[in-house]
């Protein structure tokens, strides 16, 4: 049996009664996140840009694009809410890197809404959906991307699975599925920190959930996909991708339980997260007044995509180690906020990176697991102090509480809804696997809320 087999028939034969109530309990706390930070992403201009576009191309209103107030056909509402869900880089994360949410998630209401689906079958949908993306990044840990962006190339594959669950696809068709979702894969990291990047989320959730719509009617892909000399795996991986891992130890345990997820708490590329508690730290412990700074030393691994001593804008932001050790130091706090336009570009931050440095040490593990941060201070008077953060809050094994992960769903989808939609959505998601299809209807709704105000 080959890998694309079996990984078909994996798929094909999820089901709710499998799912450990940990696994389930762990998949509510994703779904909780997603939605609120895709309601907050819904209000940033990027997001607005491509809800006007899929409002302008028209579609059969099944499916509602979070936070604009109004429906099209579950392809274009995945890419929308794909999009929505990515632009402000705070949703989940893991290890080996990947955003797993915004490809699953958005494609799995879209039929959820259309098809009348209930909370046990979005549950299933989007551990299977995870659990795919996940053993593809164990399968490739050790293979150089070549300036692909992960989601761009898994994404898709998940959001693929994902659907064929919702669909109930056979096999077969799962097979055809993810063999269509192949020729979908891409999206490179040149366009990190500008408004694509977001897309290749997007993309990944409207083309898996295409592939698999496209199979329940007979299109085919190839069958072994992942084994072709001219497939998936030697296309988009290359040398050093260990095909056997895609389906050895499939949920035994699932990868969203262990090593499990992490919650991220700021809105910025996970790289950034270890030197924003490290200089949040600083502030607070030290009581560092910012006016006083005379020089910053961040020291990371080698990591050249955030390395961003003068980012231009709110996006560029998210992925400067220099920015946002900055902001942290010089505003004690880092918001959704903290990345506007307006705020990369004033005075003060702008004195505060001259005086910042950055020292990549090859000698610091480059992965999000075992990375660390130092930030060092040194203060006109000549006083010198230092953090080296190792594990940021949110990290698998260093987790947020239940309320620490309670204020943020709120802070983000306050947005867009009203104290009390909020309450609403919090009971449908942390009891999801009683909801029926109705209440998913009264959650989409929910969604749906109304344009947001230009901000």
């Amino acid at each position: 049996m080959s890998v694309s087999q079996d990984l078909s028939m994996l798929i094909a034969q999820a089901e709710f009664r499998a799912l450990s109530p940990d696994v389930v309990e762990v998949a509510k706390t994703v779904i909780l996140d997603g939605l609120s930070v895709t309601l907050a992403g819904s209000v940033e201009p990027p997001a607005r840009i491509v809800a006007e576009y899929v409002r302008d191309m028209g579609g059969t209103p099944q499916c509602s694009v979070w936070g604009h107030g109004f429906k099209t056909s579950p392809v274009m509402a995945a890419f929308a809410n794909g999009v929505a869900g990515h632009v402000l880089d705070y949703e989940v994360m893991w290890h080996p890197a990947t955003h797993a949410t915004s490809p699953t998630l958005p494609a799995i209401m879209a039929l959820a809404e259309s098809r009348g689906r209930c909370g046990q079958e979005v549950i299933t949908a989007l551990v299977t959906g995870f659990e795919v993306q996940g053993r593809i990044r164990v399968a490739s840990a050790k293979v150089d991307l070549r300036g692909f962006h992960p989601p761009g190339l898994v994404g898709v594959m998940g959001s693929a699975a994902a659907a064929s669950v919702m669909l109930k696809l056979s096999a077969e068709q799962t097979r055809m599925a993810l063999g269509i979702a192949a020729s979908r894969a891409g999206g490179v990291s040149a366009n990190t920190g500008t408004m694509t990047k977001a897309t290749h989320c997007g993309n990944a959730a409207r083309m898996g959930l295409e592939a698999a719509l496209l199979a329940a009617k007979g299109f085919t892909g190839h069958p072994d996909i992942f084994e072709h000399p001219a497939g998936y795996v030697a296309v988009c991986f290359g040398e050093g991708f260990d095909l056997e891992a895609v389906t050895r130890d499939f949920g035994s345990p699932y990868r969203m339980v262990q090593p499990g997820i992490a919650i991220k708490k700021h809105p910025s590329q996970y790289s950034t997260h270890r030197g924003i508690d490290a200089a949040l730290e600083l502030r607070q412990r030290y009581r560092l007044d910012p006016a006083q700074i005379a020089s910053v030393r961040i020291e990371t691994p080698v990591m050249r995509n955030t390395d961003r001593p003068a980012p231009r804008t709110g996006l560029e932001g998210k992925f400067s180690f220099q920015y946002t050790v900055a902001a942290a130091l010089l505003d004690g706090h880092i918001t959704m906020e903290t990345f506007t336009d307006a705020q990369v570009c004033r005075p003060e931050i702008a004195a505060l990176l001259a005086k910042t440095h950055l020292h990549m040490n090859p000698q610091i593990p480059a992965n999000f697991d075992e990375m660390w941060t130092t930030v060092t201070v040194t203060m006109l008077d000549g006083q010198e102090y230092s953090v080296r953060c190792d594990r940021p809050r949110g990290i698998w094994g260093n987790p947020l509480t239940r309320e620490e992960r309670l204020i943020k769903a709120r802070q983000c989808a306050a947005r867009v809804l009203p104290d009390a939609d909020i309450e609403r959505l919090i009971a449908i998601v942390e009891d999801l696997e009683h909801a029926s299809g109705q209440d998913l209807l009264a959650l989409m709704g929910l969604l749906a809320g109304t344009p947001a105000p230009h901000r």
